[in-house]
């Protein structure tokens, strides 16, 4: 099993662990089009391609083309850190990122210090405000040896990620009988929604695999039918004419550390596949 090389809300690595493997190691590649971590391609027999519409996200993959990105990142820390593994040391750093950040967002010049920073902060987020990035320290260590794992992946693997939006997949490249497409987008019911993602967009997003399936394309949709109260009437009505698997899973994360999250147990992830 192989993690993402960064931490991402709803990363699906015990989903894979559990449920995808199985499935996904039949497959010669996986491609997400909402790509977050990459779990899944990353542990691909033969990688993918997978896009995403956040900067940071795809600049963080890109960057690990770049075989000197685990030194880039030791010297990094090596010379923000010399007062210790510190909040002073922490804050330093992140004000040198936005500094430049701020004038030309997440670059091949820049993205090892993100690396670093999200390494370290709390619970492993990337997040970003107006200003900047915006996490507070967090005391993790710095683990290097992880970049690395997958800047060797790269070397071996067919990896693709670009800035885009999901239905860009140049799907002519994707092998129908040897591929298969993972779709994890945000999710209508769910206490976390990301990027204002809404009932029309999810509309679109299911005639789209719609679409995939009537041209024989293998896939995989992860999603949730209901959570507190909030119903996703049209995934659960789309649903009926697919094969669904439920699953029983929390995601509770931030609960050791922020109190003011609830555990999500109740919370049931759906699984579609073709």
């Amino acid at each position: 099993m192989i993690k993402g090389p960064f931490s991402y809300s709803g990363n699906k690595t015990r989903i894979y662990n559990a449920y995808l493997k199985p499935i996904m190691q039949k497959y010669n590649r996986v491609h997400e089009p909402f790509v977050g971590s990459g779990v899944c391609m990353y542990n691909a027999n033969n990688g993918g391609m997978s896009t995403d519409v956040d900067p940071a996200v795809v600049a963080m993959h890109q960057a690990l083309q770049d075989t000197a990105l685990p030194n880039k990142m030791q010297a990094c820390y090596d010379t923000y850190f010399k007062s210790g593994h510190n909040k002073e040391s922490y804050n330093t750093l992140r004000e040198a990122f936005n500094k430049d950040w701020l004038l030309n967002g997440v670059t091949s010049e820049n993205v090892h210090q993100l690396y670093v920073l999200s390494q370290i902060a709390f619970n492993s987020l990337i997040r970003f405000s107006k200003n900047g990035f915006n996490v507070p320290f967090g005391e993790k260590p710095l683990d290097v040896k992880r970049i690395q794992q997958h800047v060797d992946l790269y070397k071996t693997k067919d990896i693709q990620v670009t800035l885009s939006h999901y239905n860009s997949i140049d799907v002519s490249k994707v092998d129908k009988s040897r591929d298969i497409i993972y779709f994890d987008p945000p999710y209508i019911a769910s206490k976390f929604q990301y990027g204002g993602w809404t009932i029309q967009d999810e509309k679109e997003l299911l005639q789209f695999i719609t679409e995939l399936d009537r041209s024989g394309y293998k896939w995989i949709l992860s999603n949730t039918f209901y959570h507190k109260g909030e119903m996703n009437t049209p995934l659960v009505d789309w649903s009926k004419d697919h094969y669904a698997y439920l699953i029983d899973m929390s995601y509770n994360a931030w609960s050791a550390r922020v109190t003011s999250v609830e555990r999500e147990d109740e919370t049931v992830r759906l699984s579609l596949q073709i």
